[in-house]
């Protein structure tokens, strides 16, 4: 039920979303030439173009970058005024927006999919939206209300949330095949000794400590699978969850380099804003992860 929406705005922010007239067509169920009707009708009420179309493709003017990015934010608040409101009938309904880092769906002890599951067999009308990104930017999207909540390891707090751990994850460091550590014996391996090596390491989670005489990273990647991918060439040393290495470790083309002194742990929590009043799909999301990061007893 859609008790607070502009079919204008929808319109526009789904096309935006979708790249396009043609594949927001699916999405809207619409023409080509109705989308175009409407986003008419939306720039002549607006008084600017928001976008250019045509042989050269779709993109936004300047002004309907801003147009956009409040467009989206008014639907969203929109979505979850109608929640609210459909609430007190004790209807599970609205959006659900959950953010977290990558390369989590393998970490023992978080369990997010039985989360979900649980959350998704009880009867809903919810629309769920899930982000990957850093903790930064998920912390950015919490205070805003882009995000109603987010898992990640979040070594900067804020006074503006609430943390509540979850699991921890277990970090070591690995070299790949070809590198000149990847055969040196056990015994040999020690954290002044990889101080020439070059290394990699995720740009918001600096795990290896200067004071172990590491050097500084010669790579920065944003995610899991570019720092692997980093590890592959033999080029780099790296930090990976002991989980998400196991794949490449298994199949020998990882090499974890054994040292008491390089291994480190991350704390994941679920954080949420302290002055939001949580509507009753969050309130159910929030309760199932606990449950489902609780060990079998």
């Amino acid at each position: 039920m859609k008790l607070l929406r502009n079919t204008l705005l929808e319109t526009f922010v789904t096309v935006v979303d979708c790249g396009g007239f043609s594949d927001a067509q699916y999405a809207l169920g619409i023409t080509q030439s109705a989308i175009s009707i409407r986003i008419r009708d939306l720039e002549t009420s607006l008084g600017y173009r928001v976008c250019e179309r045509g042989r050269g493709g779709f993109r936004l003017t300047e002004r309907g970058e801003i147009a956009y990015q409040k467009a989206r934010g008014i639907l969203r608040s929109a979505r979850d005024f109608d929640a609210e409101l459909l609430e007190l009938r004790d209807a599970v309904t609205g959006d659900l927006r959950i953010g977290a880092v990558d390369a989590v769906s393998s970490l023992p002890g978080l369990n997010l999919a039985r989360a979900l599951q649980t959350f998704l067999a009880r009867r809903n009308e919810v629309r769920l939206e899930i982000v990957v990104a850093s903790p930064a930017d998920l912390t950015q999207q919490l205070i805003t209300g882009a995000l109603h909540v987010a898992i990640a390891p979040f070594r900067n707090r804020i006074a503006d949330l609430t943390y509540e751990e979850l699991c921890s994850e277990e970090h070591r460091l690995y070299c790949g095949r070809g590198h000149p550590l990847f055969t040196l014996p056990e015994t040999e391996i020690s954290p002044q000794g990889i101080a020439s090596y070059p290394l990699c390491q995720r740009s918001y989670d600096m795990l290896v400590s200067p004071d172990l005489g590491g050097p500084d990273p010669t790579a920065v990647v944003a995610n899991m699978e570019a720092m692997a991918m980093l590890i592959e060439t033999g080029q780099y040393l790296g930090p990976l969850p002991v989980h998400f290495a196991e794949s490449w470790t298994r199949t020998g083309r990882f090499r974890e380099l054994c040292h008491p002194r390089l291994r480190w742990q991350s704390a994941f929590s679920l954080a949420t804003r302290q002055t939001q009043v949580q509507r009753r799909a969050v309130e159910l999301f929030i309760r199932d992860m606990r449950a489902a990061c609780q060990p079998p007893g």
